[in-house]
């Protein structure tokens, strides 16, 4: 038999344990990713957010694993900085890799609600333009390409872009560009419209109104896209759209009620009519551009005239709208930057009072 081992004597080496490492590259790599990430995250919350407000929008699954992805980046990059900067500490090692990484970490949040901000102002602010077509809640244009299609033939007089700068030739035709899809996604949004008015038993006047807003806006787009083509000195045209076939054909009455009580609110009360009092308000030194903006500012006055209508007719059919609405324009007023906006909300609110009331009142135009 094998005598037993001897037990191991109280002064044996004990093995020291591994160092811990701060892994600064990991830190940092981690940070840089989230700085990334993050902006793209809150851009998306926001736009998802806004199309829920809407109409209900699709499924949340994507954005909640986005939002998972992205907090769960955020955090790691937290942690591995912090740790780089404890172990470098106690290793007597510099610090500078786990400072930068924790203030990469921490500026992703900073340029992730610069972001969203950004974002909420150009989809809920100055960049509303009339009625859009909306999918799953979100406005939808055109992409573009170059043709002359919608620009040419037009009695219309073009503007003389000789007297202007490169830089401010450029400028225009972007602003006009954008007008003008703008001006393209209301015909669909009209005639959109139009067969949801025939779905919900609306008066022919009202569907035949919503028609004529649809050819108003087939104008419109045509003349912003002779000025955008002038400034630019090509033609400027909308390209195919397969997404205006997108929407809302499986809806049930009630979503569709609902839907067109918002939109008429949001994109028709205020929205036509803040582009009414926009182009109403804005002073051109060409008469081409003037002759543009006086046909707009009118006809886009007769879209928020037919957005209130088809309000009436929308709360009459069906009185629990009102929290809705009510919370709608609330929104607006809180999205406001400008004093036109602010003013104009102002207003929207107390003609959606006056009609909730039952007085028939509403605001002007």
């Amino acid at each position: 038999m094998q005598p037993p081992a001897p037990y191991p004597p109280p002064y044996a080496p004990v093995p020291a344990a591994p160092a811990a490492h701060p892994r600064t590259g990991v830190a940092a790599a981690v940070s840089l990713v989230s700085c990334l990430v993050m902006p793209v995250v809150y851009v998306a919350l926001v736009l998802e957010f806004l199309g829920h407000r809407f109409d209900g929008g699709g499924s949340l699954a994507p954005l909640g694993v986005a939002i998972a992805v992205g907090f769960s980046l955020w955090i790691a990059a937290l942690v591995l900085s912090i740790r780089a900067i404890v172990v470098s500490g106690r290793l007597g090692a510099s610090r500078a890799g786990g400072v930068f990484a924790l203030v990469v970490s921490v500026l992703s949040v900073v340029t992730a609600a610069a972001a969203a901000a950004f974002s909420l102002l150009m989809v809920s602010g100055g960049g509303a333009h009339g009625r859009p077509l909306r999918v799953r809640g979100r406005p939808r244009t055109a992409p573009i390409r170059r043709d002359a299609a919608w620009s040419g033939d037009l009695p219309a007089a073009l503007p003389d872009a000789s007297r202007l700068t490169p830089a401010e030739r450029a400028r225009e035709a972007a602003r006009w560009t954008r007008d003008a899809r703008e001006e393209h996604s209301s015909v669909a949004a009209f005639a959109r419209l139009s067969i949801d008015l025939l779905a919900l038993g609306a008066t022919p006047e009202l569907v035949e109104r919503a028609h004529r807003a649809a050819l108003d806006e087939v104008l419109h787009a045509r003349l912003a896209f002779a000025l955008a083509g002038a400034y630019a000195g090509e033609p400027v045209g909308p390209d195919a759209w397969p997404e205006a076939l997108e929407g809302e054909a499986a809806e049930r009455p009630a979503g569709t009620l609902r839907r067109v009580a918002l939109e008429s609110l949001v994109d028709g009360a205020y929205g036509e009519g803040l582009a009414a009092l926009r182009a109403a308000a804005e002073v051109a030194a060409d008469p081409a551009v003037a002759a543009v903006l006086e046909t707009v500012a009118r006809d886009e006055a007769g879209h928020a005239a037919l957005g209130w209508d088809v309000l009436a007719f929308c709360v009459a059919r069906d009185g629990s709208l009102a929290p809705a609405l009510v919370e709608a324009a609330e929104a607006l007023s809180a999205r406001a930057d400008s004093a036109l906006e602010r003013s104009h909300a102002a207003s929207v609110r107390e003609g959606l009072d006056a009609l909730l009331s039952g007085r028939g009142e509403r605001a002007a135009a």
